[in-house]
């Protein structure tokens, strides 16, 4: 009965899970090339497969940490009480630089002082779990889940989208989802495992019976590390990073993926195929929206692999225009 929690994650499956794994091959091992939230992870470890996760975001890389390579390690009572007890030591990075943003000053402080206990646990799973609680905690209180200017007027009453949700204390936030990822650990008996790499320099060296492709749609406007900015800086940069611009405080260094650039995609799923042509099986999620087109995607593939089965569903996303969306799930074989 555990169940992932609850996510507010931009391309996320979870509102299509069921579907994607009741179709899945029936396999004993599987590579999850995207992991992004992790509950795709997720639910093949709960149908007991082994599963190597991996995305070149540290936040998701810590989702995966978490729930896919941790077994059973969990929060305890002591150590919920030292993460939100106060920390004379903290540093005021996110109070400095982000109060009355995207959080109000107090908020910003709750952040700041969070991170600085996280560093005092000493278990690598508590810490995956905690800094896991602490993202989406931020993340759950961002309209939308997605990083821009001009957030904190959803707070406002008298903005016309005002969402009480928002004003929820982010402490009650924070001790929700751990109790929520506390519940979500489970033991599949099996060595599973987390890794935070570019997907070109690990596919290579993976051996399992399935790889999972999930990759940002092209085309869908999506730049993942630039829309979750916020949580890659106190997962990965925190304390780094101290100049910022544009209407969002984005930072300049962002990481090189391949895929959220038009003029880029076709090149590297070509190179993505052809690095992963040793894995049996291929899993291919995509919508009738992404980029490369329908037809020349189905080429690309078909390169290195045998098209199985197409499965198609229709789709509707929470927000935004979703006429006509179709998603797509490609099993491809030797």
């Amino acid at each position: 009965m555990k169940k992932f929690p609850t996510t507010q994650y931009l391309g996320s499956k979870q509102k299509l899970i069921g579907w994607v794994i009741n179709r899945f091959p029936n396999v004993d091992s599987v590579f999850d090339a995207f992991s992004g939230s992790g509950v795709v992870s997720y639910y093949l470890k709960k149908k007991g497969m082994q599963v190597i996760s991996n995305d070149f975001l540290k936040s998701s890389f810590l989702y995966a940490k978490a729930l896919i390579e941790n077994n059973k390690v969990v929060l305890s009572e002591r150590d919920i009480d030292l993460l939100i007890s106060k920390n004379k030591n903290k540093k005021t990075y996110i109070e400095d630089n982000f109060s009355e943003f995207f959080y109000t000053k107090n908020e910003c402080i709750f952040i700041d002082n969070i991170i600085a206990n996280i560093n005092e646990l000493n278990d690598e799973y508590k810490k995956a779990l905690a800094f896991s609680c602490l993202i989406r905690t931020c993340i759950q209180k961002i309209p939308g889940g997605k990083f821009r200017g001009g957030l904190l007027k959803y707070r406002n009453p008298s903005f016309k989208h005002y969402r009480p949700k928002f004003t929820k204390e982010i402490k009650e936030t924070f001790l929700h989802f751990v109790k929520q990822f506390n519940e979500a650990v489970l033991d599949n008996n099996k060595e599973n495992k987390a890794y935070n790499e570019n997907i070109f320099d690990l596919i290579g060296n993976i051996k399992t019976d399935v790889v999972y492709f999930d990759p940002p749609y092209g085309g869908s406007g999506f730049d993942y590390e630039k829309d979750y900015f916020f949580i890659e800086l106190i997962a990965r940069y925190y304390g780094q990073i101290n100049e910022f611009f544009g209407k969002s405080k984005v930072y300049k260094n962002l990481q090189f993926s391949g895929f959220n650039k038009r003029v880029l995609l076709k090149d590297s799923f070509e190179k993505l195929f052809w690095s992963a042509k040793h894995i049996p099986i291929w899993v291919i999620s995509y919508n009738n929206r992404s980029l490369p087109p329908f037809d020349e995607f189905i080429s690309m593939i078909k390169k290195y692999k045998k098209i199985q089965k197409i499965h198609k569903k229709e789709y509707h996303y929470k927000i935004g225009d979703s006429r006509g969306l179709k998603e797509f799930l490609f099993i491809c074989v030797d």
